[in-house]
């Protein structure tokens, strides 16, 4: 387990949930580029957003997109409705400011997959720092996605999902049987855009919403370069498209492939 500092009556929880892009010319929006400060512990900030000092679930998010640290202001995994209604709207301007750099047209931000995907990463992290839910009582606490995956649920989901893949692997290093492992695993399956370079397993991986839009089919491609993942790379259904996206460059941004 990280060491985690007190600090009464917040939390904080910071970890390396993000790994970085390496700079990178293809359609590279500012979140994918490399950090400009080593990840640290810190204070909660003071709250600034609308909402109330109590809005933990929202400040977490806060935190999560400014700082890449997940900051856990309490142990609170029911979100009240208004907070939910808020923090849908701070991830929509999150999807907006990074919609500037995406190729092409992005598809419309979806509300239902971006607030799934930050209760799942938030509830995820609670339940690493202050397990006290049975076993049994963890697959209702982080339930699979109810709606339609299309291109602007994956996208809109990625706002948070993304740091996802880290969370997995403290879990994994405390105890690599733990039914959270498997859980989050089985998510992270399903959005597989948001855990490049992080699959152990690509078998049965299904391409269709993502090489159906040229957006994401963009995105996707790139970001499987910038992260040097060659199992995706070499898939049938995203060799072209890699192939398409080095262009005459490969030699320079990925020689070993």
């Amino acid at each position: 387990m990280p060491h985690v500092t007190p600090c009464q009556p917040q939390h904080p929880f910071p970890t390396n949930l993000h790994q970085p892009f390496p700079p990178f010319p293809i359609f590279a929006p500012q979140s994918y580029q490399c950090r400009t400060k080593p990840l640290a512990i810190a204070s909660p900030k003071q709250h600034t957003m609308t909402g109330t000092a109590t809005d933990y679930f929202l400040q977490t998010l806060d935190t999560l997109r400014s700082r890449e640290e997940v900051l856990l202001y309490a142990n609170a995994i029911q979100i009240p409705q208004q907070e939910l209604e808020l923090a849908a709207a701070f991830l929509e301007t999150e999807y907006d400011n990074e919609c500037l750099g995406y190729p092409g047209q992005a598809p419309a931000f979806d509300a239902a997959a971006a607030v799934w995907a930050a209760k799942t990463v938030y509830t995820a992290a609670q339940l690493l720092l202050y397990r006290k839910d049975k076993e049994a009582d963890i697959p209702t606490m982080l339930p699979a996605y109810e709606g339609a995956v299309t291109a602007g649920a994956i996208l809109s989901a990625d706002i948070c999902l993304r740091f996802l893949p880290d969370v997995v692997q403290m879990a994994r290093n405390i105890d690599a049987d733990d039914v959270l492992v498997t859980i989050l695993a089985a998510h992270l399956q399903q959005w597989h855009y948001s855990a490049i370079g992080h699959l152990s397993e690509t078998e049965g991986l299904d391409f269709l919403v993502i090489i159906a839009n040229p957006c994401l089919q963009q995105l996707y491609a790139d970001r499987v370069i910038a992260r040097k993942d060659k199992k995706l790379a070499n898939l049938a259904e995203m060799a072209p498209l890699v192939k398409a996206a080095l262009g005459n460059h490969q030699t320079y941004f990925w020689n070993e492939l």
